[in-house]
């Protein structure tokens, strides 16, 4: 559980930098940051019990809708501009579509990491050569 603990928490970073600098908005696909990010910090972190990849994917995602949406409601503080909701199509399913793709993330990403070859390990090299044989 701690490995996916620390993938999440990477994920949500990954996620955050890679939605912070992207030059365009994505609209009704802002999931797909944190959608690369937990598959690819799921891959890496060889996470390969469904458990721990869904709980890094949520995790990634939650840190980083959290984050990124204090960012941008910050800047409207800062700038001193009003802020207006409007109720749209977009917010209804939005989080629908977040958690759906998160169970997704998850599960392409313990996949992924099961298909992942072990590393290769090396013979271990005897300190001592063998004995001879008897005469």
């Amino acid at each position: 559980m701690d490995r996916s603990i620390r993938a999440g928490v990477s994920g949500a970073l990954l996620a955050i930098i890679i939605e912070v600098f992207l030059p365009v908005s994505l609209g009704f696909f802002d999931f797909l940051p944190s959608f690369f990010a937990a598959i690819l910090i799921i891959y890496i972190s060889r996470l390969e019990a469904l458990k721990d990849g869904l709980v890094a994917s949520f995790m990634t995602y939650i840190f980083n809708q959290g984050i990124v949406g204090t960012i941008g409601l910050a800047t409207y503080y800062v700038a001193n501009e009003s802020y207006t909701l409007t109720i749209d199509i977009l917010l209804i399913f939005s989080p629908i579509v977040t958690s759906v793709t998160a169970l997704i993330a998850g599960y392409v990403g313990v996949r992924l990491a099961q298909r992942m070859k072990p590393p290769h390990e090396l013979q271990p090299q005897p300190s001592l050569p063998p004995p001879l044989p008897p005469v």
